[in-house]
């Protein structure tokens, strides 16, 4: 795909919901701007679980990789692949498994997609974690077999405060150890900072008390 302006710098791609303009991709000169920009991973809790998780509480990488399976099949000899999400049970890499698209019933051999970058979390519980992997953006609410989230590790985003603690611009932040973030003690980038408060203007607040200020996340 190549994206042409002819004769001005501006945007390239638009991206919007329900008409409006959410984001974009603008070129100015020879600097490419993904605006606003967030970077998430994907990521699971080790149980496959859902459980209401606040946004912007902090979440640290465990040492187990996501895992994803799906089908592999032919239709008129050309290989194709049925994504199904979770391992059916009783079931086993290399077993097959029959399936059925739009009516159509169809037998396959069950097979584990590679990841070798994304691994599992959990909402930390380690104060001043070198863990932490990011911050609760979103459930991935596609229809499949496994509880998927979006993990948010870079760019500009908001983390969740611990009720007891007052930030400043410019503060970097820790993990507190309950899912929340703590002011940092000083203002040396370590493994186990989160972010930077760049607004003090709280977009959310919760009934624990804790809440949510605007940073840049640095997980990554």
């Amino acid at each position: 795909l190549d994206i042409n302006r002819q004769s001005d710098d501006g945007a390239v791609a638009a991206f919007r919901q329900a008409g409006s303009t959410e984001g974009s991709i603008s070129i100015s000169g020879s600097t490419t701007s993904y605006v606003s920009f967030s970077g998430s991973h994907w990521s699971r809790l080790a149980d496959n679980s859902k459980p209401t998780i606040l946004r912007g509480t902090v979440m640290e990488s465990i040492s187990t990789m996501v895992d994803w399976y799906g089908v592999d099949y032919t239709v008129d000899s050309k290989p194709r692949y049925y994504y199904l999400g979770a391992l059916p049970d009783g079931k086993s890499v290399g077993d097959n498994h029959t399936f059925t698209v739009d009516g159509v019933e169809h037998t396959g051999t069950i097979s584990k997609e590679d990841n070798e970058r994304l691994p599992m979390c959990k909402i930390s519980d380690t104060e001043d974690s070198k863990a932490v992997y990011g911050v609760f953006m979103t459930w991935d609410n596609d229809d499949d077999t496994v509880n998927d989230m979006y993990v948010t590790a870079l760019g500009a985003f908001v983390v969740r405060i611990h009720k007891d603690e007052t930030v400043a611009i410019g503060d970097y932040l820790q993990s507190k150890g309950d899912g929340t973030a703590k002011k940092q003690a000083d203002d040396i980038l370590r493994a186990s900072t989160i972010a930077k408060v760049t607004s003090t203007e709280k977009t959310h607040t919760y009934d624990d008390g804790s809440y949510c200020v605007p940073c840049t996340l640095h997980c990554g």
